[in-house]
């Protein structure tokens, strides 16, 4: 897990290792950079390194926290009250991609970084969920009261899911996944105001659960493969 370190030195020595273990992804490749290899490019011990970063997957959760940052403070302003729920979906899709769009390569890492952690109680997952609750408070007309609460979550899983596809898109560009994020705009814009009939806030409500509890499965299975006991047991 990372450390915020307290003073300016620290945090000089932190971003280092960043911008170190950034260079030796690409010139080494992800699974060839050691967290040995990284400490010696940056010039700092290996104890040292540690101290800052437990694994090199946890460089690349700061990583990945750091753009979602960087994607937050460029699409914020954007999101001003007014704007329909479709831009205010769109803009949030589009300013992730030019943030994440020149790391593409590290796609599987971040989806690994996702997957090991808790699916609400993280720095990343807050940054991510405050834009979503933005694009929902400020959409005008307001949401269907019935799913205003709600579709903030909504919102958030159906990104994880739209990011899955981009890490492992090889089209040009992620042609493919890009496209597919700005068509879901207009779909979930229409499906939020069918949502004011009971029968459609009704599926709603249902697909909500069922992608909660696809993620309450996957904690479940990793808690799983984590016990001693249970390994040992298979």
């Amino acid at each position: 897990m990372t450390i915020q370190p307290r003073t300016l030195k620290g945090q000089e020595t932190q971003a280092k290792l960043l911008h170190t273990a950034l260079d030796c992804f690409a010139a080494e490749g992800y699974k060839a950079s050691s967290m040995r290899v990284i400490a010696a490019r940056a010039g700092v011990s290996l104890s040292h390194a540690y101290y800052y970063f437990s694994s090199k997957e946890d460089i690349v959760a700061r990583l990945l926290l750091n753009l979602r940052t960087e994607q937050f403070d460029q699409c914020h302003a954007a999101l001003n009250e007014g704007n329909t729920l479709e831009s205010n979906i769109r803009s949030v899709f589009t300013s992730g991609l030019d943030v994440m769009q020149p790391y593409h390569e590290f796609g599987p890492a971040f989806l690994k970084v996702l997957l090991s952690q808790d699916l609400m109680d993280n720095e990343l997952s807050a940054v991510e969920f405050s834009l979503w609750e933005k694009a929902v408070s400020g959409a005008r007309p307001l949401p269907p009261l019935g799913i205003r609460r709600d579709l903030p979550k909504f919102l958030w899983l159906l990104s994880r899911q739209l990011f899955s596809a981009w890490a492992y898109d090889q089209s040009a560009n992620q042609r493919r996944s890009m496209l597919l994020m700005n068509n879901a705009a207009p779909v979930v814009a229409k499906f939020a105001v069918l949502c004011r009939l009971p029968v459609v806030r009704s599926l709603f409500e249902d697909v909500l659960s069922l992608m909660d509890s696809g993620s309450s499965i996957r904690d479940h299975e990793e808690g799983q493969a984590s016990d001693p006991k249970v390994s040992k047991a298979s």
